[in-house]
């Protein structure tokens, strides 16, 4: 019995080492609750779909970070409708990764400053590291809506973006280019990509202009795609951006034209600003040249002109010890995503970066989705629902949301039209049955 034992314990080792890290940690924090993300807050998002008397909410679940929280199970979830418990069948409740993904519009701003052509920790230059990870995260939303109707595949629309300078002609951002979309799944999407790996990034880096145009863009209500009509049938799709950048606004009066972006932001806000910085972080920048502390934007260093993420404007930066083409502006990008809902998320690496666009994408897509039968569904009546989820220290419920029993163009609730069923064919019996009784009855009288 020992060396059985042995024996199982040597193969059960040896199985463990052909096991990457990554998977190793996958298993052991999904196995470990209490390692895994904790819900800090619980929204339903959009109305509640109603069918006959069908009802369909989609739910969404954050951690502390704002992180979409997406290992959850059915039994972490409650709902509560019309200030009454409701219980839901875990046939009825769906996975993220099972639900039919919502319309979307989803944007990348793609940082094209010459700090992109050099090489990240990893010895991968950022453009390249950048673009495979843009590829991952397009063919990762391809996969996810492979069976999923024309109308609810996400468009995507990669949009390099940088200031011209010397001997360099910058991509500006216009509306032609924002309004180059593609399905998640287009081979044209591919050929894009191709077609910005055979870039020299040379351009420097004006963050909020290309911001503030695309906010302008997906904020046009004229647009049917963006916002249908009031009477259409059509969801309201998700809006999103996605900025990538490894540098900071370079232009001048930055604070000014932070403020107008800010101003932008809240005038917009159906759309929600991911950032991902590509990267030393703040601390990091401290400690390689010694600063004792976060650096910072007053610790720049311009060192003249160079096929750099800096331009002429830049003339006026103090002389620092960080070098301008290192310098990511992480607090702003912290910023951007904060005033929107939206993530922020630091990168020093191509493999990192992918895995942070990954994130992105749960927030895009990571929604729960429970289908329930309405009690007392009667034509016209109102109702409200509420989730709730059951976190470490409790439990965490969302806001009320109220929806509507149509008047029309609905059918009967079907336990009515079970008995109405049910009574049509005890009357079609009683009708039937009865009548050709009398008359059976009568032609045996007649024969006697």
């Amino acid at each position: 019995m020992a060396r059985n034992f042995t024996d199982s314990f040597t193969t059960i080792v040896s199985s463990i080492r052909k096991l990457s890290f990554k998977t190793i940690v996958l298993v052991f924090v999904l196995g470990c609750p209490g390692l895994a993300a904790s819900p800090n807050t619980v929204e339903i998002v959009g109305n509640p779909t109603v069918e006959d008397d069908e009802i369909t909410v989609r739910i969404n679940v954050r951690d502390e970070q704002n992180r979409p929280v997406v290992e959850l199970l059915d039994t972490s979830f409650n709902l509560s409708v019309d200030n009454q418990d409701l219980r839901f069948e875990s046939q009825n409740w769906k996975r993220p990764q099972d639900v039919l993904p919502p319309p979307a519009w989803i944007v990348v701003l793609l940082d094209m400053s010459g700090s992109m052509g050099k090489v990240d920790s990893k010895d991968t230059t950022k453009l390249q590291g950048a673009l495979n990870a843009i590829a991952q995260f397009k063919d990762t939303i391809a996969e996810r809506v492979a069976d999923a109707p024309k109308e609810n595949i996400p468009q995507i629309a990669i949009v390099p973006f940088g200031e011209p300078g010397e001997n360099c002609n910058g991509y500006s951002v216009s509306k032609n280019e924002l309004d180059k979309f593609f399905p998640a799944n287009a081979y044209l999407l591919d050929n894009h990509l191709d077609f910005l790996s055979n870039q020299s990034p040379c351009a420097s880096t004006n963050l909020y202009e290309p911001l503030s145009k695309a906010i302008r863009f997906l904020g046009n209500k004229e647009d049917s795609r963006f916002y249908p009509a009031e009477d259409s049938q059509s969801p309201q799709p998700r809006l999103s951006l996605i900025l990538l950048s490894d540098g900071y606004h370079t232009e001048d009066n930055e604070s000014k034209d932070f403020e107008e972006l800010k101003l932008l932001i809240r005038q917009n806000p159906d759309i929600i600003i991911h950032t991902l910085g590509y990267g030393l972080t703040l601390e990091e920048l401290g400690n390689k040249y010694g600063l004792g502390r976060p650096a910072n934007r007053d610790d720049i260093y311009w060192s003249g002109p160079s096929n750099s993420s800096s331009n002429s404007k830049s003339k006026s930066l103090p002389k620092g010890k960080v070098p301008a083409d290192e310098f990511v502006d992480q607090s702003r990008l912290m910023e951007i995503a904060q005033l929107t809902g939206g993530i922020s998320e630091f990168s020093a690496d191509a493999e990192t970066v992918a895995d942070k666009l990954q994130v992105f994408l749960n927030a895009l897509l990571g929604e729960y989705q429970i289908t329930y039968l309405q009690p007392n569904a009667d034509r016209g009546s109102k109702h409200t629902v509420q989730a709730s989820v059951t976190a470490n220290e409790g439990s965490i419920q969302s806001a009320l949301k109220t929806y509507i029993i149509p008047v029309f163009g609905r059918t009967l609730r079907r336990d009515i039209r079970i008995q109405i069923f049910v009574s049509t064919l005890l009357a079609m019996g009683i009708a039937g049955v009865i009548p050709f009784w009398f008359w059976a009855n009568h032609l045996k009288e007649e024969e006697l």
